[in-house]
């Protein structure tokens, strides 16, 4: 069985967010308008007739639904429906058993294209098929009636293999853009084409084959992605598990008159290489992480037993590689420090914060339940010497995280000096296609830079989440990428061009008050060409009473026009374990969300406030245990 990415939460608790500045930016958005839109609307995209208005809109409490009966939401008025419960798959194919009381949910990344192009032949009105997981990764792969709502198992002619009677999958995958019977997915490390009126399964391409790949070792491989028009496919792999991986691929089966081409790019070395195409560096040596930021220090005579005297001190950042971590050339050398007497220095580390989780902080809430949530920050290494140049390294028992260092005891003379040539590769976190099939983005699991790597050549450019604002979760459209920085709000909700990544846009303007900081995530696989359909996304916020406008709503914001934000539901999706106060976050309880590819429906997870029940093998929700949660979707109106 092949198992959905997880995403990893690091183990390391923030104490707070740490906002950066933004880029001065001359194509500021107009002012939204306040007030829903008086003229006629569509009713649907690029124009929906949903509120867009700043008002707080209170959550009114709702017992949850029951399954495939649909509904309204009570606040905003847009018609939803409960994809699964805790028996629908009772009786599938012999499994049923095993699946009763299970939880379900939309993939762990909203970039995942989980709908399957609407199909005016499906059912009596037309309509999708759709992917939901189950905790233990298998996928279940059901239809709505774009009419109705009404969800469906899936039929077809064929059952076998990868896809089971009532629509089971062993697999994940992508849908095509262009098909709306093929879902994509890679089978080790071969793309392979699944029908699902079928049940047949076509192999497109072995990237085990890609000329002049690197050795690598492990079984672990991240998802593909496809271009809009489905000649274009981006994949990762070559280690033991989620960011471990070194190698990202990208294939082009339009390439050479048909007959394809394949190239890669190895993130611990800084090589591409390919179809017709010798092992090459990175142009610049870009593919290597920048130093961080000089750190601040300061003498604290009397607190401790560094010797007086000046000191210098320069820092690196590390990174984690595969199969032997990296570190980057040290910063600004900082110095001479002046210690009148036997004490310590402080050096306080820059807060280059690695957002691979959630944006959440210790002690915050969302819409007032509390919540405890983990975010990473980069490691250092720490280099202090008594000349200008001859630092030596101090923390010998490892990186040390953000905050601060303290050098306390007489120096460590013996120990390793900074590196002098950047040794710093990374390892993947994630990599997604741009819709044109030009640009690879590569998320590295560790640091504060987003890699772009324009695929069949050794041009990587970069945009950093602090100096350039490329922080958040992130969604691509065919040549822009939009991304949520969380800088100054948690709306702050930005839009740029691939090719000029340093200049954005801002989407939403002005943004509500008062100012929170929460998380997002971004779905705009209705991207079109011109990148001008609506990215839509969620919230996170659950609970009320609400201070503010957008906490806890499926929202979608406008691309091209005036700034407009059209809200649609409460996902009252609380990303708990359960309801005590000390209780740790759960990823897989927040409301990540896929919007369909014409922009008409939005799939989401919620846990409904704790309201589904008790997760299989659990006991005690919402006081304790694990609560259940479900796919929820709603119409976009």
């Amino acid at each position: 069985m092949k198992l959905i990415p997880y995403l990893v939460f690091w183990g390391v608790l923030a104490a707070a967010l740490i906002a950066f500045a933004p880029r001065d930016s001359n194509l500021q958005r107009a002012s939204m308008q306040s007030e829903t839109n008086s003229g006629p609307c569509k009713g649907g995209p690029p124009d929906y007739c949903a509120n867009s208005t700043q008002n707080i809109v209170q959550e009114t409490p709702m017992a949850p639904p029951p399954v495939n009966s649909p509904f309204r939401d009570p606040d905003f008025g847009s018609r939803m429906v409960r994809a699964t419960d805790a028996n629908i798959l009772t009786g599938v194919a012999g499994r049923g058993n095993q699946f009763t009381g299970a939880s379900f949910m939309t993939d762990a990344s909203a970039e995942a294209n989980e709908w399957g192009k609407f199909d005016p032949t499906l059912g009596a009105n037309g309509g999708y098929r759709f992917l939901v997981y189950t905790r233990g990764g298998w996928a279940l792969a059901l239809t709505l009636d774009a009419t109705t709502m009404k969800v469906s198992p899936l039929t077809g002619k064929k059952r076998g293999g990868v896809l089971s009677a009532g629509g089971l999958l062993s697999v994940g995958g992508t849908f095509s853009y262009t098909d709306p019977d093929v879902l994509y997915f890679t089978d080790q490390r071969r793309l392979e084409a699944l029908n699902l009126s079928t049940g047949r399964v076509t192999s497109l391409y072995n990237f085990e084959s890609c000329p002049g790949l690197p050795s690598h070792v492990g079984s672990y491989s991240g998802g593909v992605t496809n271009s809009g028009d489905d000649t274009k496919f981006s994949f990762y792999f070559g280690g033991r598990a989620q960011g471990e991986t070194t190698l990202v691929t990208y294939y082009d089966r339009s390439a050479n008159q048909g007959a394809g081409a394949c190239y890669w790019y190895d993130t611990s070395t800084g090589m591409v290489g390919g179809t017709n195409m010798a092992p090459t560096p990175v142009a610049s040596g870009v593919g290597q992480l920048a130093p961080p930021a000089a750190p601040n220090v300061t003498a604290q005579p009397g607190s401790g037993n560094l010797p007086a005297g000046d000191y210098y001190v320069e820092i690196t950042a590390a990174t984690q590689m595969n199969p032997h971590n990296g570190e980057t050339t040290p910063s600004q050398e900082v110095g001479p420090i002046h210690l009148a007497s036997p004490g310590s220095l402080v050096i306080t580390l820059p807060s280059e914060l690695a957002d691979r989780a959630e944006i959440m902080v210790p002690g915050g809430n969302w819409g007032g339940v509390p919540t405890k949530g983990l975010k990473g920050l980069t490691p250092f290494n720490v280099y202090i010497g008594t000349s200008r140049g001859n630092e030596t390294l101090q923390n010998l028992r490892g990186p040390v995280g953000g905050g601060n260092y303290v050098q306390s005891t007489p120096l460590n003379t013996g120990s390793r000096r900074p590196p002098q040539a950047s040794i710093a590769g990374y390892n993947v976190h994630n990599a997604r296609l741009s819709k044109d099939g030009t640009y690879v983005r590569i998320d590295a699991q560790q640091g504060y830079t987003l890699y772009f790597w324009k695929a069949g050549t050794n041009q990587i450019t970069t945009c950093t989440f602090g100096h350039d604002n490329c922080g958040g979760h992130q969604a691509l459209g065919y040549s822009h990428m939009i991304n949520d920085p969380n800088d100054h709000d948690f709306a702050d909700v930005l839009i740029r061009p691939l090719s000029d990544l340093q200049h954005y846009t801002m989407l939403v303007n002005p943004l509500p008050t008062p100012h929170q900081f929460t998380g997002s995530h971004w779905s705009w696989n209705d991207a079109n060409p011109s990148d001008t359909m609506p990215v839509c996304g969620s919230f996170y916020g659950s609970g009320g009473p609400f201070k503010r406008a957008y906490v806890g709503e499926i929202v979608c914001v406008a691309t091209s026009g005036p700034s407009r934000v059209w809200r649609f539901a409460h996902h009252r999706a609380t990303g708990n374990w359960n309801q005590g106060r000390n209780a740790p976050s759960n990823f897989w309880a927040t409301p990540r969300g896929n919007v369909s590819q014409d922009g008409k429906f939005y799939m989401f997870t919620s846990d409904w406030e704790g309201g589904l029940g008790d997760e299989q093998g659990s006991h005690g929700c919402p006081a304790s245990g694990r609560c259940r949660t479900d796919v929820f979707i709603v119409e976009l109106h």
